[in-house]
C-alpha cells in the first residue's frame, strides 16, 4: 500500500516536472528568442532579404538591429557595400525620393551625421546640395539665419571676403550686400508697410501709393509729420534732451513717394546716379515714407548734429523708441553714407534690443526678425 502511494507521488512529481520543462522550452521558443536570429529578421521585406542574399550580407544583417533605411536602399537596388555602416546611422524619412537622396549624398562623401542634419532641416532643398560639390554643411549648423537657398551666394561671397567669419558672410548675403542695391528687392504690400518693425532699405521696397493713415503734425510745425505713436515718442525724446540742455529740431519727417522722387531726381541731376545713391534713397525705398523716420539737427546747425549731440542721440534715443539708423562707420552695411541726424522709430522694446546688440538695423532684422 505504501509502495503504491510512493509510486503515485513520484508519478505526480514527474508529470509536474515534465510540464515545467515543456512549458519553459515552449516559452523560450515563442517569446524569448535571441534577437539576432534569422527568424527575427522577418521585419525586412522579402525583396530586401533577397537583395541581402544577392549581396551576401544576410548573415551580417541578421546579427544587427533592423534598419528601415537599409531596407529601402536594398529594395530600390541602391545598395553599396562601402556604406553599410552609414545606412544603419541614417534616420529614415518619408520624404519623396528618400533612398535616392541618401545614395547620392553618400556618393558625394557626406557622412551619416551630415545627411541626418540635411534631412531634418533642408528636406525640400536637398537638390541644392546634389547640384554642387561636397561642402562642409555642418559649419552652418549653429548659424540661425542660414538659408540653404542662398548657399552658392554664401560660398561666392566668402571667396572674395576671406576676412569675414562665416556668420558675417551669411548675414551680409542675406541683407543683399553681395548684389548691387536696387538690383533685387522684396516688395511689401500696403498691410505689411504698417508694421512698426518693417525693414526698408535698398533691398526692401514700399508700395508707391503707400501713405500711413495716422500721420500727425509735430509741435514744431505742420510741415513735420510722423505716425501718431512715433510723433508722441519724438516729443518725449526732445523734451528729455532739453532737460540736459540738448536741443534738437526736426528738418524732415514724413515724405511721400512723390516727394522722395522729386528730391532724388534733383540730387541725380546735380551729382549723378552713383553719388546720389550714396546719400539719398530712391522713391519707394525711403524710411521717410513710413512716417517713422525723422531727420533732426542741433540748434547751431542747419542739417546735422554736433558730435556731442550725436553721442547723446546714440546713447539715449532708444529709451524713447528710436535708433540712429545710419550710424558712423557702418556705410558698408547700410549702403548709405553716415547720417547722424536720421533716426527711426521702432518702439522702446525693439529699439532697446537693437541698441544693446551694437548692430545696424539691417543686421539685427536679418538675425532676429526675418521669418524663414
Amino acid at each position: 500500500m505504501e509502495n503504491n502511494k510512493s509510486l503515485k507521488i513520484i508519478l505526480i512529481v514527474l508529470i509536474i516536472l515534465t510540464i515545467i520543462v515543456f512549458g519553459g522550452v515552449t516559452y523560450l521558443y515563442l517569446f524569448d528568442k535571441e534577437p539576432n536570429t534569422q527568424e527575427n529578421k522577418q521585419s525586412y521585406s522579402a525583396k530586401a532579404v533577397a537583395a541581402m542574399e544577392e549581396y551576401n550580407i544576410l548573415n551580417t544583417v541578421n546579427n544587427r538591429e533592423y534598419s528601415k533605411t537599409l531596407e529601402i536602399i536594398l529594395e530600390e537596388d541602391l545598395y553599396n557595400s562601402d556604406y553599410l555602416e552609414e545606412y544603419y546611422k541614417i534616420n529614415y524619412s518619408t520624404i519623396p525620393n528618400f533612398p535616392n537622396y541618401v545614395a547620392q549624398l553618400l556618393y558625394k562623401n557626406y557622412t551619416s551625421t551630415e545627411i541626418n542634419y540635411c534631412l531634418a532641416n533642408f528636406k525640400d532643398n536637398l537638390d541644392i546640395l546634389l547640384n554642387m560639390d561636397y561642402i562642409d554643411i555642418l559649419q552652418y549648423k549653429d548659424i540661425t539665419n542660414f538659408d540653404i537657398t542662398k548657399l552658392e551666394r554664401y560660398l561666392k561671397y566668402q571667396e572674395t571676403n576671406t576676412d569675414y567669419d562665416l556668420k558675417t558672410v551669411v548675414t551680409y548675403v542675406n541683407i543683399g550686400l553681395d548684389k548691387d542695391g536696387y538690383s533685387e528687392y522684396v516688395s511689401y504690400t500696403a498691410d505689411e508697410a504698417t508694421d512698426l518693425t518693417i525693414l526698408v532699405n535698398k533691398y526692401h521696397k514700399l508700395p508707391d501709393d503707400y501713405e500711413p493713415d495716422d500721420l500727425v503734425s509735430l509741435s514744431y510745425g505742420s510741415n513735420y509729420k510722423l505716425r501718431k505713436e512715433a510723433a508722441e515718442a519724438f516729443e518725449k525724446l526732445t523734451a528729455a534732451a532739453v532737460l540736459e540742455k540738448v536741443y534738437f529740431y526736426p528738418f524732415s519727417a514724413y515724405r511721400s513717394n512723390e516727394t522722395q522722387r522729386v528730391l532724388y531726381n534733383r540730387y541725380v541731376a546735380r551729382d549723378g546716379v552713383a553719388t546720389a545713391d550714396t546719400y539719398s534713397a530712391r522713391p519707394g525705398f525711403s524710411e521717410h515714407q513710413l512716417g517713422l523716420a525723422v531727420d533732426v539737427r542741433s540748434s547751431t546747425l542747419t542739417d546735422n548734429l554736433t558730435n556731442s549731440h550725436y553721442e547723446w542721440m546714440l546713447n539715449n534715443s532708444y529709451k524713447y523708441g528710436f535708433i540712429v539708423r545710419y550710424p558712423k562707420g557702418k556705410q558698408s552695411i547700410t549702403q548709405f553714407m553716415e547720417e547722424p541726424w536720421h533716426i527711426r522709430y521702432l518702439g522702446v522694446d525693439l529699439a532697446t534690443k537693437v541698441h544693446a546688440s551694437g548692430l545696424t538695423y539691417d543686421e539685427y532684422y536679418d538675425l532676429y526678425l526675418e521669418t524663414r
